[in-house]
């Protein structure tokens, strides 16, 4: 009979080689949400805690991690979760309190009964922050998160102590694409549209892509788009401290976008990042941390 130390590492070889086997297979047949799993294990090792509120009747989910300052609410893009600040919010966990909270319909929050518009996902995030306890909170959006920041910006200022858009959406301009992806094709597109150049993509993940833009909040929030909520006449109600970082190789929204944002909001700031698409707190987390932890420390010396 073979010794103990010899069988040993053997069956330790085949459990890791089983193990990486399911997790192969695990991502093949679900990989939106393994992805997902990967970053809210990292994001919960990082010391973020995970925690669910009720917002008027409603359940948000959301991460914290931190323990000082103006809270940073963080608010991720059409299609995302809270999951996509997990590169960032560690970093900025070292020096602030940080929250990530997924939009209703994205997520583990379920969509909400007022409606996928961006009235109704700026009522969320007002009744998140009463929930929260917070009156005043620094706002980071990405996106659609940024149409959002700055909705809530314009309606309610006094809530709001800084703002950081992270290519931002709300204004039409040309050269802007859709987020549809009713096929693979169209969603190999955007992947080269968001990141800035092709990447080869297998067809399964693709397939996730196609899969989670047919999801009610994501597909109706397209469908139901109202021109009247555009930030084109809202820019110039914007009272608060705004900084704009716009990745340069976004070809989802043109660049233009961003120096209309820069233009419309009085006394912002406009940070270009080269080499980054259009999603910087993934594709540059370190970068965008060093500037939102600047203005922090800025403000705790003054």
């Amino acid at each position: 009979m073979p010794s103990v130390k010899k069988t040993l590492p053997f069956l330790l070889t085949l459990v890791a080689a089983g193990g990486i086997a399911a997790l192969a297979a695990q991502v093949y047949r679900r990989p939106w949400e393994t992805g997902t799993s990967m970053l809210r294990a990292g994001m919960l090792l990082a010391g973020a805690h995970e925690g669910t509120c009720d917002a008027g009747g409603s359940p948000v989910h959301y991460y914290r991690a931190g323990q000082r300052g103006t809270p940073i609410i963080l608010i991720h893009g059409l299609g995302g979760s809270a999951e996509a600040w997990g590169l960032l919010l560690p970093r900025l966990r070292k020096k602030c309190v940080v929250y990530a909270f997924d939009l209703p319909g994205f997520g583990r929050t379920p969509l909400a009964p007022e409606g996928i518009d961006i009235r109704a996902h700026v009522l969320y995030l007002e009744r998140f922050l009463a929930a929260l306890g917070s009156p005043r909170v620094t706002l980071v959006g990405n996106s659609l998160g940024g149409w959002i920041a700055t909705r809530f910006a314009v309606e309610h200022p006094e809530r709001v102590n800084q703002m950081y858009l992270l290519n931002s959406a709300g204004l039409r301009r040309e050269g802007a694409q859709s987020p549809s992806t009713p096929d693979r094709e169209a969603a190999r597109r955007l992947i080269k549209q968001v990141w800035g150049h092709a990447l080869p993509v297998p067809g399964f993940i693709l397939d996730a892509f196609v899969r989670n833009s047919q999801r009610p909040a994501y597909h109706g929030f397209i469908q139901a788009y109202d021109q009247q909520e555009d930030l084109e006449t809202a820019l110039a109600q914007v009272q608060v401290p705004t900084t704009i970082i716009w990745g340069e190789r976004d070809q989802l929204l043109p660049i233009t976008c961003a120096f209309d944002f820069h233009t419309g909001i009085a006394h912002s700031e406009l940070v270009l990042l080269s080499g980054v698409g259009h999603t910087p707190q993934i594709q540059a987390a370190a970068e965008v941390a060093s500037i939102i932890l600047k203005d922090a420390d800025w403000k705790q010396k003054a």
